[in-house]
């Protein structure tokens, strides 16, 4: 780890903050959601940083994982739980960060947001060395049970490391003893309660729109083809991406992404990130932030707006 890891992280997180603001400036009925998540991703550019992840835009039982397609005719609608998860890395030190937008300020859906928020809260208040990855996902877990809701299971929290977005150790959103790590100085986490009024799981959809290089092939590939590979992972450094990132880059011609990215699909060059579905359809808040515990043990929250 390099001597400024910390302001790396801290560079990162502003930006991933200043994104924020742009997002809920934006997020109105009617709007492009296309147009949010670039508005969003050009923020994060301007700060000086790269993206760590596309911006993910995921609407009511949508828990996670959609991102706009180049072209996506989807618009805000009138009402409902728009979730906004944001990355940015500076150096490759991550920013990790969501807010929940109720749309029309419905206060039944205000609950879902107030939830999310109070357990990410209640988290960030103990997270310092000597404390159990599972002592965190308890209180978060007692939070969101006060409003009358569940958390996520099987999603949550995880490590940060330089280039590294999903790291390891798991940060769970109710107390699961699995998950026995003690946080310590140096260490980097996004902290990521969901709340909900459905079952408190989610499934994998049809669809995908995130993908990220998981190996590159080296031998009887055409030249086309490893061409595309290379000029992928040196844009993204095997962090995830949208075809839009390709399109922005010029690294395909536009008419070619999909096509590319699904022979790189099948020679499984690739993987892919389907979109995440509270299985009862049940409607989804997320509050995120990234924490960074600094050598002396203080624990700095980089993402704040």
């Amino acid at each position: 780890m390099t001597d400024n890891w910390l302001e790396s992280y801290i560079i990162a997180g502003k930006a991933v903050g200043a994104a924020k603001r742009v997002a809920r400036a934006m997020v109105k009925p009617g709007v492009s959601l296309l147009d949010i998540a670039n508005k969003c991703e050009e923020k994060i550019l301007n700060e000086g940083c790269e993206l760590s992840f596309p911006a993910n835009i995921s609407l009511n039982e949508i828990a996670a994982h959609y991102s706009p397609i180049i072209d996506d005719p989807s618009i805000v609608p009138d009402r409902g739980l728009l979730k906004i998860d944001l990355g940015a890395h500076y150096n490759g030190f991550i920013a990790d960060s969501a807010i929940t937008i109720n749309i029309d300020k419905d206060d039944m859906l205000q609950k879902f947001v107030d939830a999310a928020l109070n357990g990410l809260e209640a988290a960030i208040e103990i997270f310092k060395p000597g404390v159990k990855l599972y002592e965190l996902g308890e209180v978060i877990a007692n939070k969101i049970l006060e409003f009358g809701l569940k958390p996520i299971r099987n999603l949550g929290g995880h490590e940060l490391k330089q280039y590294e977005l999903h790291a390891g150790p798991f940060i769970p959103n109710y107390k699961d003893m699995n998950h026995k790590q003690v946080l310590k100085s140096g260490d980097a986490y996004a902290c990521e309660p969901f709340a909900t009024s459905g079952d408190g799981w989610v499934t994998n959809g049809k669809n995908s729109y995130i993908y990220r290089i998981i190996k590159k092939a080296k031998k009887n590939m055409p030249y086309e083809e490893l061409n595309y590979m290379n000029k992928i992972d040196n844009i993204t450094k095997k962090l995830p991406f949208s075809p839009r990132l390709l399109e922005f880059h010029n690294v395909i011609p536009k008419n070619k992404i999909q096509k590319v990215i699904d022979i790189f699909l099948r020679k499984q060059i690739l993987t892919h990130y389907p979109i995440l579905i509270e299985q009862t359809g049940a409607p989804v808040a997320q509050e995120e932030h990234t924490i960074v515990i600094d050598v002396d043990g203080t624990p700095v929250v980089t993402t704040r707006e």
